[in-house]
């Protein structure tokens, strides 16, 4: 399973969003990465007004897969509870951050040469022995898995190989490069 941290701000692809408690049942404020402009995503649909009842805040905030994940907290009944508001229509990607180091373990974002993002919430490198195995590398726009192998005693890798598309298996020996 995987974990993400939370923090009462968020940054995914290009978009800062912000809990604010100073308006009645909360709200998220959306900002542009580059300028710290406003974004108003949320706020032409409504979506930005959380409508928390009294003695509710938000508390915490991290984006997974277009939907924003808040946190509440009910001062009364002293509950945690949770809140999903689709953020699909702001510029997001799969990968959030928090303001201080809190980070999604989701992966990054990448293109599919396409308007649509590509989910590497599944990638991860690994070294097995002397080979390094990158199942998910952006080459391009073109979604690759490459094998680099091990220079010596050195941390130094090389290319060896590469495959097509996602994977997360190891390559075939046909897909080894002419030396």
């Amino acid at each position: 399973m995987q974990s993400a941290l939370a923090e009462s701000v968020a940054v995914d692809g290009s978009a800062i969003f912000i809990l604010d408690n100073s308006v009645i049942g909360s709200q998220v404020v959306v900002k542009n990465l580059t300028g710290g402009t406003a974004n108003t995503c949320l706020s032409t649909t409504g979506s930005d007004l959380l409508n928390l009842d009294a003695g509710i805040t938000a508390t915490d905030i991290v984006i997974k897969n277009g939907t924003a994940v808040i946190t509440t907290y009910n001062s009364t009944t002293k509950a945690t509870d949770v809140k999903l508001v689709n953020v699909a229509s702001c510029p997001v990607g799969t990968t959030s951050t928090g303001t201080t180091g809190g980070t999604s373990t989701t992966g990054g974002t990448g293109s599919t040469g396409t308007t649509g993002a590509t989910d590497l919430s599944e990638c991860y490198a690994t070294l097995e022995g002397d080979k390094l195995h990158v199942p998910c590398f952006n080459l391009n726009g073109e979604i690759i898995s490459i094998e680099l192998g091990q220079r010596g005693k050195s941390m130094n890798f090389e290319y060896e190989s590469y495959k097509p598309k996602k994977d997360h298996h190891k390559k075939d020996d046909h897909d080894k490069k002419d030396d």
